[in-house]
């Protein structure tokens, strides 16, 4: 059975529904053989329009017919009941008349006109409309994501999502058993951490749901008090189910719009951004920690498969996992909303098949591919020099091993947020300064160092904590505490906590860039390399050939591979 996954609302009315990250995914028989989002194709930064550009690339990559649509998300009509109950349940909390009136005239009038407009729109392209198709409600396809892409086919597993809200929730909590996911509790999005995290970036001067990863690098260099207690003042329950006071609401629902500015100026009075940041990621852990430890001690299931937003905060997640009640967590590669087309896929062949015993998701290399012809029709075009080395591992690691930035567009792009390998730009871990000088030549602003890919069999060296087991480190989705010997061979990627979000890369993962990284350990005996994203200023991770050789020749980076082709820039 093929099943096509659809990140996006109706075709219809291409800027509405979808919150960001729209894309499309393609299921057979149960296993996920592609995915892409469709930002990589538009070159728009967690674009949300529907995803035209990744569907018609998806149908011509696999030159077939699917058998079925799915949708991910509701129609917006179909969860106007749960919008009216979170409605009622925010005007009870206060007898405050604007904070009221604010709730009626936003909250729920413009909401009920644009689901109204909507439920007659939402169509699908000519391309796949005569196709039988499903919808998946938002907090299930996350759960999808996470229970079906797990490494645990034979046992259960506590499947947990949180993100900011999706339709009228900001989370779920089901278990996965024998290929079956039951529901075992949904999260009210006036109740958001998520939303609460987002909208204090905002606050901050950051862009929310883009970077909040900034936060979590911010927050090592600040005091998480009294921040931290002072919005812990506004949490009427812990545990297994987390509540807010009327303001916490209002923040979590309103992010930084005006009506927000006196809660704010109330939580974040006299505090500087580092501090603010601190006492926001000690907040979000310890809360989330307590759901999380309540919900493994009520189901008394120890393996944790994750999706949605909140789980792209590594050090979050590196708390999770040193929970004392839990054993090991899968998150998600693309956690985000651009997993929700796989979720929705997987989750309707689960439903028409009865069930899907979980298979492991063992690669996000997931999707456009760059052949040799593409990529010497890329550098041809742009006039650009190259040549075709027999020893191309061995000519990059030499490069770095002399202090060059080297990028890698070769292979299928990765799947999901983080760059892997296929879509890199890679550095020497040596140098502490690189995070100084490669983020002002590349326009971007960071706290956090870069972060470094080291082969496999190095890392407990590297990272006392890592264990075989621990997937979510393939995807470079967790932090760990660094070693003395991390801290003295690659500084550029600890960061000023200790702390490292390492992907630790197995050969047969990934043999091309692991033959890289063993060709300069010989040289250098450091078996890591700083991984950092292709891509330029405020555009998404490169795709294409011709991205990459665009990005290539603004000049700051110094050799690029594309397929198997090198080109080295000038000095």
């Amino acid at each position: 059975m093929k099943i096509i996954g659809i990140h996006g609302y109706s075709s219809s009315n291409p800027n509405a529904g979808a919150a960001h990250n729209s894309g499309v995914a393609w299921v057979e028989n149960g296993v996920v053989l592609a995915a892409t989002e469709e930002e990589r194709l538009s070159r728009k930064k967690n674009d949300y329009s529907y995803p035209f550009l990744s569907l018609k690339q998806m149908l011509d990559m696999q030159e077939s017919t699917p058998d079925f649509t799915a949708l991910a998300q509701r129609s917006n009509i179909k969860y106007l009941p749960d919008m009216l109950k979170n409605y009622k349940q925010a005007r009870s909390l206060t007898d405050d008349a604007p904070f009221k009136k604010y709730l009626t005239g936003k909250l729920l009038e413009l909401p009920l006109r644009t689901s109204i407009q909507a439920c007659s729109s939402r169509k699908v392209p000519e391309s796949v409309a005569s196709l039988p198709r499903s919808e998946t409600r938002h907090h299930q396809a996350h759960a999808a994501s996470a229970y079906y892409c797990c490494p645990w086919p034979d046992e259960e597993v506590l499947v947990i999502t949180l993100d900011g809200h999706g339709e009228s929730h900001c989370g779920s909590v089901w278990t996965g058993k024998q290929g079956k996911m039951e529901s075992r509790s949904w999260l009210s999005a006036l109740h958001s951490v998520g939303n609460i995290y987002s909208a204090v970036t905002a606050h901050l001067g950051f862009k929310p749901m883009r970077h909040e990863g900034k936060i979590v690098g911010l927050a090592a260099y600040g005091n998480p008090e009294p921040f931290c207690s002072r919005l812990h003042e506004h949490v009427t329950e812990r545990g297994k189910h987390t509540t807010f006071d009327a303001d916490l609401i209002l923040l979590a629902m309103l992010g930084n719009r005006k009506e927000t500015t006196t809660v704010y100026q109330s939580l974040s009075q006299g505090l500087s951004r580092e501090d603010i940041s601190a006492g926001l990621q000690t907040f979000t852990e310890q809360l989330v920690c307590d759901f999380i430890h309540a919900w493994v001690e009520e189901s008394g299931i120890h393996k944790l498969a994750l999706a949605g937003g909140v789980f792209a905060n590594v050090k979050l997640n590196q708390r999770i996992l040193e929970l004392d009640n839990v054993d090991n967590i899968y998150i998600h590669p693309n956690m985000g909303d651009g997993g929700l087309a796989v979720g929705a896929a997987l989750n309707t062949y689960a439903d028409n098949k009865g069930g899907l015993i979980p298979q492991f998701m063992a690669s996000a290399y997931l999707g456009p591919d760059i052949e040799v012809a593409s990529a010497k029709l890329a550098m041809e075009a742009a006039g650009a020099s190259y040549t075709q080395p027999d020893d191309l591992a061995d000519q990059a690691a030499e490069l770095l091993a002399n202090g060059r930035v080297v990028a890698r567009a070769a292979g299928r792009m990765e799947y999901g947020p983080r760059a892997l390998g296929n879509r890199t730009l890679f550095a020497s871990c040596s140098d502490p300064t690189i995070n100084k000088w490669l983020n002002d030549r590349l326009q971007r602003t960071e706290f956090m160092p870069f972060a470094p890919i080291i082969m496999e069999e190095y890392a407990a060296e590297y990272f006392p904590s890592w264990k075989p087991e621990h997937y979510a480190a393939r995807f470079m989705t967790i932090t760990y505490d660094a070693s003395s010997i991390a801290k003295e061979q690659i500084p550029a990627a600890i960061h000023i906590d200790g702390t490292a979000r390492p992907q630790v890369l197995r050969q047969q993962d990934n043999p091309e860039v692991y033959a890289i990284l063993k060709a300069f350990h010989a040289r250098t005996g450091v078996p890591a390399l700083i991984n950092t994203s292709f891509n330029m200023h405020e555009e998404p991770i490169v795709c294409s050939a011709s991205d990459a050789v665009r990005a290539f020749q603004l000049g700051n980076i110094d050799a690029l591979i594309c397929a198997d082709l090198l080109a080295v820039a000038e000095q």
